[in-house]
């Protein structure tokens, strides 16, 4: 038992470092879309102007005056995560991964539809990750703990995983006047995602005797469902602001796959629970919100502000597998994925100046905050437990019909996790496991006029 525990110690320690990497479907500001709008940190609700419209308020499409096909901007990141304490106390864990985050293209089809009204299309990728781990350990010796009885113990952990959400969608807003528009996005919407968890285990007793356990846990699916995104925005002399609504998501169709194989073996026990079960209901929803923002403008400088609110999603299965009675012994075994995020407010600032009529100065502020907390199963679906802040600067400046964007940004978050802090914590009454994420992008892009 003490082995055991040990072991899952680790186990956890390792995955709950390395799995959160890159995994943020647990957030919802993580994306921004379009040049502006990824160097205002995505505050643009009530003062887009170009074709990300389409995303952050479809209502602004029919009164904007910037409607250039957009290839968004790339944003080229190095983010690391670490847990202190994750392996113990005194050992840290972490990792680092670096690449470009995923992106938008969108456009408009025709800006004189039923009158003035206007028709676009866009595509982006509301999440997307991978995780690749392993970790290995040997003791032999003196390095063994005196209390298991044990002369040498060999483990493995591995873990691998990557998910997707792309949306696509099209759009279309009617001006009420040349200051107000409403608007309405339709979305489908493809959700996928797979993970693999192994652990192996081996050791020698110091009475020569020997065991071996395994455990492989895996699944994948992949899911169809569709939204809406309603958008209501005006303009008043300095003043623009917007109100956005998403719906839940509503299912179409989904299907995926839960397998495991654990065993166990000593010179006087065989356990042994193995069953692949494939052709799984299986559902994935994203929650209500409400979006509000604005911008002011003073002279040559304008503010803008956003926040958006999303509804918690109670605990309901991803993956629907049957149970099933296990080999050696028998017992009742189930093999369910389950999902459950808290509710979320999240909230960024930015500053626009002018320095001339070709070239723009920003600066931004926004929050990115989880929706786990210590109440929550992740259940290895959502994984960054911490709240994410993150500033930005850049420019972007105008050359012949292309506008060019360049930019930089930090992000940073640190929060206690009680749920690894409590599985890890032996005797020391004060060891806490803490996340530490830390990230530097690089924002590069243009949009085209055509």
């Amino acid at each position: 038992m003490k082995l055991r525990t040990m072991l899952a110690s680790i186990a956890v320690a390792l995955l709950g470092a390395t799995s959160p990497l890159f995994a943020q479907d647990s957030h919802y500001w993580t994306l921004q879309y379009g040049p502006r709008a990824s160097l205002l940190g995505g505050a643009v609700i009530g003062s887009v102007d170009d074709v990300s419209a389409t995303y952050y308020n479809p209502g602004a499409l029919g009164i904007a005056t910037d409607l250039a096909f957009a290839v968004s901007a790339n944003v080229f990141e190095y983010s690391g995560i670490g847990l202190e304490d994750g392996g113990g106390e005194g050992v840290d864990l972490g990792t680092s991964r670096s690449g470009l985050r995923p992106s938008l293209v969108a456009g408009a089809i025709t800006k004189n539809l039923f009158g003035a009204g206007v028709l676009a299309y866009s595509v982006l990728t509301r999440v997307r990750g991978s995780q690749d781990l392993a970790g290995y350990a040997i003791l032999s010796g003196e390095d063994v703990p005196p209390d298991l009885a044990l002369d040498d113990i060999a483990g493995l952990v591995q873990y691998e995983g990557e998910f997707s959400d792309v949306w696509a969608g099209l759009s279309y807003s009617q001006p009420l006047g040349p200051n107000f528009g409403l608007g309405v996005t339709w979305y489908g919407a493809f959700r996928s995602q797979r993970r693999r968890g192994e652990t192996l285990t081996q050791t020698i007793g110091s009475d020569g005797s020997g065991s071996s356990a395994i455990d492989i846990r895996g699944g994948k699916y992949s899911t169809i469902r569709t939204l809406l995104k309603l958008g209501v925005f005006g303009a008043v002399g300095p003043v623009t602001g917007g109100v956005t609504l998403t719906t839940p998501s509503v299912h179409i169709t989904g299907s995926g796959q839960l397998g495991m194989n654990a065993a166990a073996f000593t010179s006087d026990t065989t356990a042994l629970s193995a069953n692949i079960q494939t052709g799984l209901p299986a559902e994935y929803k994203s929650p209500l919100s409400v979006g509000a923002g604005g911008a002011l403008r003073i002279a040559g400088t304008r503010i803008h502000a956003s926040a958006e609110w999303y509804d918690a999603i109670g605990p309901y299965v991803v993956i629907q597998g049957e149970d099933f009675v296990s080999q050696e012994p028998e017992q009742v075994m189930d093999l369910d994925a389950v999902q459950e995020l808290a509710e979320v407010v999240n909230w960024g600032v930015g500053v626009e100046q002018a320095f001339s009529g070709k070239v723009s100065g920003y600066a931004s502020y926004y929050s990115d905050n989880s929706g786990l907390n210590d109440e929550i199963e992740r259940a290895s679906l959502s994984a960054l437990p911490f709240d994410i802040n993150s500033i930005t600067v850049g420019a972007d400046f105008v050359v012949s019909s292309a506008r060019f964007t360049l930019g930089a940004g930090y992000g940073w978050g640190r929060k206690l996790d009680q749920n690894l802090t409590n599985t890890l914590r032996q005797e020391d009454d004060d060891f806490e496991a803490t996340f530490v994420f830390r990230s530097i992008r690089f924002i590069f892009g243009f949009e085209i006029g055509i």
